[in-house]
């Protein structure tokens, strides 16, 4: 599925589009961190300490409380995962979500090595 498809479909509710979700780690070394969710590109650059989503900066590596993964299961039909960083002013920014939460978990362990904080799992019951 395309960039654009999956920009125009992102509206559409979560549980429907995750199946064409993706997480995955494009690349890491001791400078940064990049990140490819569904064609947004996250930087967490080590260096400056900060983070940007597609080359605009979104917030700093202090400002974050936790790095979110968020594990929905309805019982009726597929689990999927969310990837959220939670902010000390209890703002949440959204990284991306999966279907395959190994694939997810172990992004959230790469994020929270980067910015030096802690993961938290939390399961949420339905959509």
């Amino acid at each position: 599925m395309s960039f654009l498809s999956k920009r125009i479909l992102a509206f559409l509710p979560g549980s429907v589009l995750v199946v064409f979700s993706t997480l995955t780690i494009e690349r890491e070394d001791k400078e940064s961190l990049v990140l490819d969710a569904d064609g947004w590109r996250f930087e967490f650059n080590k260096v400056s300490k900060l983070i940007f989503r597609s080359g605009r900066l979104v917030t700093s590596f202090g400002s974050i409380q936790s790095v979110d993964v968020e594990h929905y299961v309805n019982g009726k039909r597929f689990e999927w995962c969310v990837l959220k960083l939670t902010l000390q002013d209890g703002r949440k920014i959204f990284v991306g979500r999966s279907i395959n939460s190994a694939e997810l978990s172990i992004v959230a362990a790469h994020i929270a090595d980067a910015v030096s904080r802690s993961v938290r799992t939390i399961e949420k019951v339905g959509f």
